[in-house]
């Protein structure tokens, strides 16, 4: 804001003030007395030039913030129907939740398991470009469980992110009171935002890592809980994390602060990657296999036919 105000008052001074303070400031009798004739011309020229060279400079960095304000609002436009698109195809999957439809794995075109660790990618590098935060710094993971009622699986799995380090079973990792994870999923909130970790570390609600002592426990992160479901059940879940080393996502000198940032990424950048997410869980639903939920007695049926025989 304050960067705005010096901008309009620099704006004002040239395109305004200045040029109207020449005339006045050549036609003093102190100027007139002191200063040669040739030399008086040269300096009104000069100062007349200078001043035209910087209307001139003022007028083109306007142009590029209006150009830049059009760019961002196209970009915004086009970001919005991409949002209502996904939003669509998850309307589609979620109708057919109700169907309690199956879709052979053979017949999905892509591996599900390598598109959601692509998307967890391209959401890491969205944060990492406007937080100019190295690659070898950051680091995303993606966990989830089917939670369907007949589902005789509901241990967590990863996806992507698993540390080399990390010997622990993921189910027993999870019920860690320490972790972010047992306290996203015991809590009310489905987002957590964290610019420095040190507060969640020293509340005992952050597992230290390996990697976070190598950086001295300095870093932020990012976790949300999704979920694909329709109004009467849900289907299957998944955790998101993004977690940065060595840097914060909002450092000291930065020009913006942790509530703006914090407000970019989960209201503009994440609602989006959020809708996409959620479809393939959807896809990861419909690929499980589902006898059960197709015919939830099957397997007693098959047992009286047992007996029968």
């Amino acid at each position: 804001m304050k960067i705005k105000v010096f901008k309009k008052i620099i704006e004002t001074f040239v395109c305004t003030i200045f040029p109207f303070i020449i005339p006045i400031l050549m036609e003093l009798d102190f100027t007139k007395e002191h200063i040669a004739k040739p030399m008086y011309y040269i300096i009104y020229i000069v100062l007349i030039c200078l001043d035209a060279c910087c209307i001139i400079w003022v007028q083109v960095k306007k142009k590029q913030r209006q150009d830049d304000v059009w760019i961002n609002k196209a970009s915004r436009y086009a970001y919005s129907n991409l949002y209502e698109l996904n939003e669509i195809k998850q309307q589609y999957l979620i109708d057919k939740s109700y169907k309690y439809d199956t879709i052979p794995q053979e017949y999905i075109p892509y591996d599900v398991h390598q598109y959601i660790g692509e998307i967890c990618k391209s959401f890491s590098e969205t944060i990492r470009s406007i937080t100019d935060i190295k690659k070898e710094n950051m680091s995303v993971s993606f966990i989830y469980r089917y939670v369907y009622d007949v589902c005789t699986d509901k241990k967590w799995k990863w996806i992507v992110g698993k540390e080399a380090t990390l010997t622990t079973a993921l189910s027993n990792f999870i019920n860690k009171k320490e972790t972010v994870y047992y306290q996203l999923l015991n809590s009310k909130e489905n987002i957590f935002f964290c610019n420095n970790k040190k507060e969640w570390i020293d509340k005992d609600k952050y597992y230290v890592s390996a990697r976070d002592r190598r950086h001295n426990k300095i870093g932020s992160f990012f976790t949300a809980r999704i979920m694909f479901s329709n109004n009467a059940k849900s289907f299957c879940e998944g955790i998101i994390m993004v977690s940065t080393y060595g840097k914060q996502f909002v450092e000291k000198n930065d020009n913006y602060s942790v509530d703006q940032m914090k407000r970019l990424i989960i209201d503009d950048i994440f609602l989006g990657y959020q809708r996409i997410l959620e479809s393939e869980l959807g896809m990861l639903y419909f690929r499980h296999n589902k006898e059960a939920v197709a015919c939830p007695y099957k397997k007693k049926i098959e047992d009286i036919k047992k007996l029968l025989i």
